[in-house]
């Protein structure tokens, strides 16, 4: 009877030890639960972590780098720059050799000239290039498309021993991506001076043509007040010279001629020549000894075709040293060279 009785205390006593387990059990349900979805976020959690990394270096390389937020240094490595689109590059290929073209960023898309002839493959930032042709005198264009702008490639076939291996593209930006990128930013900096003082350089060039138009008016009435008449004429073959009249202000001296073809054939005026005789004395009787050419200080017609009927009026400026008198001015000799029907016509007018 004892024993029966030991026995169920000691059954009634495990019982109660599993109710109370099965009871603590019950109460740390919740807790583990909890516990278990945590680790189950933290376990997906761990690969989010590193294409999220990844995906935001892939970001921060797809804007271009301004200057006040990278130095110079980093920008000459991360390319972060544009490509001009002039710029052609050449790549010579060979029947059983492949090229690479490697770029500092990965393509956009590529689209070649002459796709029968030529095959190309994409991996990465670099382009697989290889000829499918035998003809040796192929040539066509490979045209990439990149986040900095459109890269021109030149494709041509040649001897293996002129083969372009590899066409390095990241190992030009000191000549190529820097400079493009110096000259677009001098290009906007220079859009917004202009922008800024466009409205400055108006007024100053206004300013400026109204004090030539003021200039032109005095010495227009400079000139009239000082004007010799002269109307002195030569004509040859229905071609003529007349001197019109000789102004002076200070030691610039004004000689106005006009030319008038009279024929309905086109002339063809070769140059104007001003010439001042020199020498002479009392013994001689003044007879000039010497030429001298002077040099005028503005255009005059020269290698220039003129059509029939053309009146042509111009003004020879010239300067005469202090050397020779006023007197002397009376030896001037004007004269023009014009060919007409294919032969040298000179038209002299001396003694002005």
């Amino acid at each position: 009877m004892e024993n029966s009785k030991n026995s169920r205390i000691t059954i009634n006593k495990r019982i109660r030890r599993v109710k109370r387990i099965k009871n603590n059990c019950d109460a740390c349900q919740p807790l583990r639960r909890f516990l278990n979805f945590s680790f189950f976020l933290f376990i997906l959690s761990v690969p989010s972590i590193f294409y999220f990394q990844m995906r935001c270096k892939a970001a921060n390389a797809q804007p271009y780098s301004s200057l006040t937020k990278y130095s110079f240094k980093n920008r000459l490595y991360t390319h972060r720059l544009a490509i001009k689109s002039d710029i052609i590059y050449k790549l010579n290929t060979a029947l059983g050799y492949v090229s690479i073209i490697t770029l500092p960023c990965i393509p956009l898309n590529v689209a070649i000239g002459s796709a029968s002839d030529f095959s190309e493959q994409i991996v990465g930032k670099q382009i697989f290039i290889k000829p499918m042709t035998y003809n040796n005198k192929i040539n066509t264009n490979l045209e990439i498309l990149t986040k900095y702008g459109l890269i021109n490639i030149l494709l041509k076939i040649a001897k293996p021993k002129y083969v372009t291996y590899d066409l390095n593209l990241t190992q030009r930006v000191n000549n190529v991506f820097i400079a493009n990128y110096i000259k677009t930013k001098i290009k906007k900096d220079e859009d917004i001076i202009k922008k800024k003082y466009i409205r400055k350089l108006n007024l100053l060039n206004k300013e400026r043509l109204d004090i030539k138009k003021q200039k032109k008016e005095i010495i227009n009435i400079v000139l009239s007040v000082n004007k010799i008449k002269i109307n002195k004429k030569i004509r040859k073959k229905g071609m003529v010279l007349t001197i019109n009249s000789l102004s002076r202000i200070g030691k610039i001296y004004y000689l106005q001629y006009q030319l008038t073809n009279t024929t309905d054939r086109k002339f063809f005026i070769r140059n104007v020549y001003l010439f001042l005789e020199t020498g002479g004395n009392f013994f001689s009787g003044y007879k000039p000894t010497g030429i001298r050419e002077i040099m005028m200080m503005n255009t005059q017609p020269h290698n220039k075709q003129y059509m029939p009927y053309k009146i042509i009026r111009n003004v020879a400026v010239f300067e005469v040293s202090k050397k020779y008198k006023l007197k002397l001015l009376n030896r001037l000799k004007f004269s023009v060279h014009i060919l007409f029907n294919k032969k040298l016509l000179k038209l002299n007018i001396g003694d002005i």
